[in-house]
């Protein structure tokens, strides 16, 4: 048996009673109960309802004053998919290229947008930039969006040059809209480590609810699993308002809700998007089938036969009047058929020729 350190001699059982009866002194003092009264919650207590700035297919993601976490395997898709609200926030009319369902607030108020990388060469993440203000329909990056690099700071840095971004952003734009940290287990070194995942989490908790704004935070899964990276990652499963994973089979990424606070799972569509080549971003593909792959299947073949009736023999359309044959074919909408369009080009059932025109893929 090990043996127990002793006392601290020069502390009595006398010290202790009187430092007890300080705190009990203290506790009854009306000054101290006023400061506890303040963060007492009644049926009276007046609490404005939170602000969704986030939703998918009407159901709250995202709220003023909360964090949500976006995980998923190394290239999964996170930062793409995050680029896509990005996109949204920087929008003051709600227009984007963006992905069915989900939903952005528009920022009629041009408030601050901040996004945060601690990964990504510059030059990549120029590109994503780049790419952010195309689908926003921006031709200029706009004063009130920021996006920073600093992956080549100290660790230790790191919080302070946030707090430094966020005051500054605050002063010129009056507010923030929205923040992207993409990725948070490089502001502290072991994601193992309760006590920095901890200090971490709750430093972003605290800017959330200090700058009334959605902080979305990007950590990677235990590779192999769907376990989030560490301590960090049950931290931020713990204080998250809601937790989106992203995962990916082939070229296609897919939404899958994990934990929501504000929703329902059921209610949630596992949303599809791919890479893009000739917009140079990811674009929305459908909606994955729930459970089996019989319905992926399924799907797939009622896919194919589309293209048989559309686009049958060595019959070749340009994307503006395809789209018309398969309105006429299917009966559904504009927007219906886009979406369809997007999973016939996902799965590779249609091909673009140099001729730019669309032919059915026959392997």
């Amino acid at each position: 048996m090990r043996d127990v350190p002793p006392l601290n001699p020069k502390i009595t059982l006398k010290d202790i009673q009187e430092d007890a009866m300080r705190h009990l002194y203290k506790l009854r003092d009306p000054d101290t109960q006023d400061a506890c009264e303040a963060y007492r919650i009644t049926d009276d207590t007046q609490i404005a309802e939170p602000v969704p700035v986030i939703t998918i297919n009407n159901e709250i993601i995202s709220t003023e004053g909360n964090l949500t976490t976006i995980s998923g395997a190394s290239k999964s898709g996170k930062s793409a998919f995050t680029s896509i609200l990005l996109a949204g926030a920087i929008s003051t009319d709600g227009v984007i290229d963006g992905l069915e369902y989900v939903n952005v607030q528009p920022n009629t108020d041009k408030k601050a947008v901040i996004h945060i990388d601690t990964e990504q060469a510059k030059h990549k993440h120029k590109n994503n930039l780049r790419s952010i203000i195309r689908r926003a329909n921006i031709n200029r990056c706009p004063d009130y969006f920021s996006s920073y690099n600093i992956r080549q700071l100290e660790v230790a840095q790191y919080t302070e040059i946030t707090t430094q971004i966020c005051e500054r952003a605050m002063r010129k734009c009056g507010g923030i809209h929205l923040m992207v940290i993409d990725g948070i287990a490089d502001f502290i070194s072991d994601v193992n480590d309760a006590e920095q995942s901890t200090y971490i989490v709750k430093y972003f908790e605290e800017l959330a609810i200090k700058y009334q704004t959605p902080i979305i935070v990007i950590v990677h899964t235990n590779p192999g699993t769907d376990k989030e990276r560490g301590h960090l990652g049950s931290q931020c499963q713990r204080k998250c308002e809601s937790l989106l994973m992203v995962k990916t089979e082939g070229n296609i990424s897919f939404i899958e809700p994990k934990l929501l606070r504000m929703a329902g799972k059921a209610n949630i569509p596992n949303i599809q998007f791919m890479y893009d080549k000739d917009r140079g971003y990811h674009i929305g593909c459908g909606v994955r089938a729930a459970n089996a792959d019989d319905k992926i299947v399924q799907r797939i073949t009622r896919l194919r036969d589309l293209c048989g009736d559309v686009l049958s023999g060595q019959k070749s359309l340009r994307y503006q009047k395809l789209i018309e044959e398969i309105m006429i074919q299917t009966g559904k909408s504009m927007n219906a058929v886009k979406s369809l369009f997007k999973e016939l080009k996902a799965h590779k059932l249609i091909v673009k020729g140099e001729d730019n025109y669309w032919r059915a893929e026959n392997k």
